[in-house]
């Protein structure tokens, strides 16, 4: 396998960020649960994690439910899930993949059920020579800590925070918290 080269990376600093236990004893749905499984690692067995791709899956070391799935073709029957969440899974989509995964997420959630996305900003590509976009990540959890990191094609993955918010609120979400930093990062919770 060949190297990238460096300096094609446009990587900033290392960002933090903290996650608490919100949803203890609910049913959660977990899209792009692979590589570091995260919220598996919050929440076990509570969480079906998907992911298109199996060795993503297979890198994920928790006790979450995990199956190869497609974000924006969802096997699940509708009104399955208590809580829904895309944790730095957004990045990877291209913006008609974002609506077409929000509008699953719409079907599966029980009413009244929570959506919660963490992301990042991405620049537009402006045709140079730094084409990847690397975010470098130390996630805090109640019981340990993880550091990683999520790097992209950056040609059509351009992300703003309120491009997210509009797709939500065209599909029926009602925003109840929103944090954008001054890192780049964002989060953004929002209910059926």
């Amino acid at each position: 396998m060949s190297q990238i080269d460096p300096k094609r990376f446009l990587e900033s600093e290392k960002k933090h960020i903290m996650l608490k236990e919100d949803y203890k004893d609910m049913l959660i749905l977990d899209i792009g649960g692979g590589g570091e499984g995260v919220i598996g690692s919050l929440y076990g067995r509570n969480v079906i994690a998907i992911d298109r791709r199996l060795e993503e899956l297979n890198e994920t070391n928790n006790d979450s439910i995990k199956v190869i799935m497609d974000a924006c073709d969802l096997k699940f029957t509708n009104n399955q899930f208590d809580v829904a969440t895309l944790f730095y899974t957004l990045m990877y989509m291209k913006e008609e993949e974002k609506i077409e995964c929000i509008s699953e997420v719409k079907r599966v959630l029980k009413p009244g059920g929570i959506f919660e996305i963490w992301d990042t900003y991405i620049p537009s590509y402006d045709g140079g020579e730094k084409d990847i976009f690397v975010l470098r990540l130390e996630i805090d959890l109640p019981q340990k800590a993880i550091d990683t990191g999520y790097a992209v094609m950056m040609k059509e993955k351009e992300q703003k925070m309120s491009c997210i918010k509009d797709i939500l609120i065209e599909n029926g979400f009602k925003i109840k918290e929103c944090n954008q930093y001054d890192n780049g990062l964002f989060n953004i919770k929002c209910e059926m």
